[in-house]
């Protein structure tokens, strides 16, 4: 990530940074593997999220593995539910997923916003779902962590399920299986048990 000199479009910073070819707005989150910007595609003049790993260096194929991997996941996966992967590449010597952008905000800051939601909407809500994971198994891919934080909500309330960073193929035994991976309270018994992801 770069400055640049300044664009002279009001509006914008004066030194917007960029990634490649995209101009990074602001962060959207951040964990401890990756930071997920939103950002201008200035190509096709769209808004995208971009999840920027941390950067690796070269010939650290392992280090690159998981990286690979979720890309590999999300690209076998194609749902109006399911958050659209655009491009898997390393950008400017980092490893980066360009995403979708989902205008709106994720459902566990919904329900913190608004409280619990009317039975009906929940369950419709979560039809569209599980729709989505079924979608997925039916592509042989567990998600293995899904949560509030890990399901979108576009500004109509439309979900849309995303981070499959730990995801795996169907049946698969955990590669680190002397470590639990997963969000505590959100684990299938065989995750939490390091066995094969059904």
């Amino acid at each position: 990530m770069k400055p640049t000199p300044p664009s002279g479009t009001s509006g914008r910073p004066a030194h917007p940074k960029y990634l490649g070819r995209y101009e990074l707005r602001e962060v959207l989150g951040k964990g401890v593997h990756a930071t997920v910007w939103l950002a201008h595609d200035p190509r096709l003049d769209r808004l995208v999220a971009i999840k920027v790993m941390q950067a690796v260096q070269p010939g650290t194929g392992a280090a690159m593995e998981p990286w690979l991997r979720e890309a590999r996941h999300v690209a076998r996966l194609s749902h109006p539910h399911i958050a659209t992967l655009f491009e898997a590449d390393m950008i400017d010597g980092q490893p980066s997923l360009v995403f979708e952008y989902v205008a709106g905000q994720t459902l566990a800051g919904h329900l913190h916003d608004t409280g619990a939601m009317p039975a009906a909407d929940a369950v419709a809500l979560m039809l569209k779902v599980l729709d989505a994971l079924q979608s997925a198994h039916a592509a042989g891919v567990v998600h293995r962590d899904l949560k509030p934080s890990n399901i979108l909500l576009d500004r109509h309330l439309r979900p849309k399920v995303t981070d499959f960073g730990i995801a795996a193929r169907m049946g698969t035994a955990d590669v680190n299986a002397d470590t639990v991976q997963g969000t505590p309270g959100y684990l299938s018994p065989e995750a939490a048990t390091g066995q094969a992801a059904t």
